[in-house]
This record gives C-alpha cells, sequence and structure tokens, in this order.
C-alpha cells in the first residue's frame, strides 16, 4: 500500500497519537469554564484535565470578566444562566472586545429552545453543548475549536493503554505493549516497527469481556531515535471502520477509562457515555462495564 501521508501530517499524527500517552506536551490549552454550579464545575474540569487541557473555573459573569485578559483562554465554556452578568450581554461583550473577540465560547446549558441556541448562535457563539455532557460531544467541539484550526485535530478521544496485545502479521505473532488506545486505533510500541500499510490483526485484553479483535493497517512508524524527545520506537495502526460490535466496545472502554468513578459517584448525571447502556452495568449489576450485548 502506498504511503498517502505527507510530512505535515505524519507530524500532525504523530503529536496526536501522543496526546493523551507517553509524548510530553510543550503547551496545554487552556479552558474557562463558567456555570453557577459548583457540582459541574468540579466533574467538567475533572474530565477536561483527564483529556489534557489546563481548566480555570468561574461562578459569576463577574469573575468571568476578571478572568478573561488575566488567564488568556483558549476557549470558554458559558452557561446561558450564569449569576452576576446577563449571559447574552456577557457573550456578546466577548465577541465585541478586539482582545478577546477570537476566542471560541460553547454554550452548555439544559435549554434545548430553538429560540435560546439562535439568539447565542447570533451573538457569536462557537457551539452550544446540552447537559447533562457526553465525553464524545464535548471532544468533537473542542478539537472543532482548538485543533482543527491548528491542523492537529483527532477524531477520538484517546487514554493510555499499556497492556500486553497480541498483533498478527503475515503469519508472525507478536507480543507488544500498548502506549495509546482510542476506538479509531492504537499505537504500539515496538523496537523493528512493522512496515507502513501492514495489514494486522490486533487482539486486545479489554476488562470486564473476552479479548476482541479487530483488523487494522499500519499508517505510521517510530524509528529509534536518541535525543530530548525519545519517542518510544513503534507503530500507530488504525482500525478498519466496519467492526461496529468491537468499535463500540472500545469506545466504551475509553470512556470508562477516562470516567467510570464520574459515572459512579455523581449524584447529579453532569457527565455521561456517549453508549447509554455503559451507565446500566456499571459494578454491583450482573453484567460488567464492557460486557455489552452485540447491537
Amino acid at each position: 500500500m502506498k504511503n498517502t501521508f505527507t510530512k505535515a501530517a505524519k507530524t500532525n499524527f504523530l503529536i496526536s497519537i501522543f496526546a493523551n500517552g507517553g509524548m510530553m506536551q510543550f503547551h496545554k490549552r487552556k479552558i474557562l469554564i463558567a456555570d453557577n454550579s459548583h457540582t459541574f464545575l468540579m466533574y467538567m474540569g475533572l474530565i477536561l484535565k483527564r483529556m489534557g487541557f489546563a481548566v480555570i473555573r468561574a461562578t459569576s459573569g463577574l469573575e468571568v470578566l476578571k478572568l478573561l485578559k488575566l488567564t488568556e483562554p483558549d476557549v470558554i465554556t458559558l452557561d446561558p444562566g450564569i449569576e452576576g452578568k446577563d449571559s447574552y450581554a456577557l457573550l456578546n461583550y466577548i465577541k465585541e472586545d478586539k482582545q478577546t473577540s477570537g476566542i471560541p465560547v460553547i454554550m452548555i446549558s439544559t435549554d434545548s429552545s430553538k429560540e435560546t441556541m439562535e439568539k447565542c448562535m447570533q451573538l457569536g457563539c462557537s457551539g452550544y453543548l446540552l447537559k447533562p455532557i457526553k465525553i464524545y460531544k464535548l471532544h468533537e467541539a473542542l478539537q472543532e475549536h482548538i485543533f482543527f484550526p491548528l491542523g492537529t485535530r483527532r477524531r477520538h478521544v484517546r487514554v493510555p493503554f499499556c497492556e500486553k496485545i497480541r498483533i498478527i502479521c503475515n503469519g508472525a505473532s507478536y507480543e507488544l505493549f500498548g502506549e495509546t488506545l482510542c476506538e479509531g486505533g492504537i499505537y504500539v510500541m515496538k523496537k523493528d516497527p512493522l512496515p507502513v500499510g501492514s495489514e494486522v490483526e490486533v487482539t486486545l485484553p479489554l476488562e470486564g469481556g473476552k479479548p476482541i479483535r479487530l483488523m487494522g493497517t499500519v499508517i505510521y512508524r517510530v524509528e529509534p531515535v536518541s535525543g530530548v524527545f525519545k519517542h518510544p520506537p513503534g507503530m500507530a495502526i488504525e482500525f478498519r471502520s466496519s467492526q461496529d460490535d468491537q468499535t463500540i466496545r472500545v469506545r466504551t472502554y475509553v470512556e470508562k477509562e477516562l470516567a467510570r468513578d464520574i459515572f459512579e459517584s455523581q449524584e447529579e448525571i453532569i457527565i455521561e457515555p456517549q453508549n447509554k447502556q455503559a451507565l446500566e452495568s456499571l459494578p454491583g449489576q450482573e453484567r460488567q462495564f464492557l460486557s455489552l450485548p452485540n447491537q
């Protein structure tokens, strides 16, 4: 298979595949969360930190105004019901001020009315998410407004995955350690990475269910290098998109790794998984978190 990655695309993929794994991050993007609820701020802040962001919290419109120019956030999330200043006036102020007009504002609310959404969009908000927050919807919004303009947008949420996995390629079997995992693929450490374009079978030992097998293709490799970066040598494997049942299990695993303690402890639902079956199969019930029925 011909390698169609450009040099820039390779660099961007390498940055993204290590974003939640072993590669050091030189600059964490800052997100200013504004909401009346301390519970929402706590759980939302936890999720964002685990996704690799620096978090600044505000409980009123006045705090938002004070923090805006002091902290220079990359994105603002704003509840239309924020105290201390009319939220529409606050959004308008952010978008009218030359110093802050370029900061994306994502409204997060329980208000699903068309009128509220349209008014926020007319005032310049970049997105509108409904509570409770779905992790993948949040991820997509942040990727769209932070990383897409930089050319490093990631399609899927990634988590560290340091388990031993099995890879079969051309009849040869390898026992290797993973580095990061998402529903779209995995980065695997290997001293002598397989060639780009290699077709592989990957067996993942996911918790709470039988190991799953996914077919994939090596789309990038990292050779052993020396120096300050010292990337672990290995290869990025992209899973084939036609494996729906297996993809659901991987996505659920990723969400569990990112937020199972939040799903278990929140009395008021603030964060919820994309697949609601995950909430129904938390510890203490018959099915384990990842033992989902085939769809």
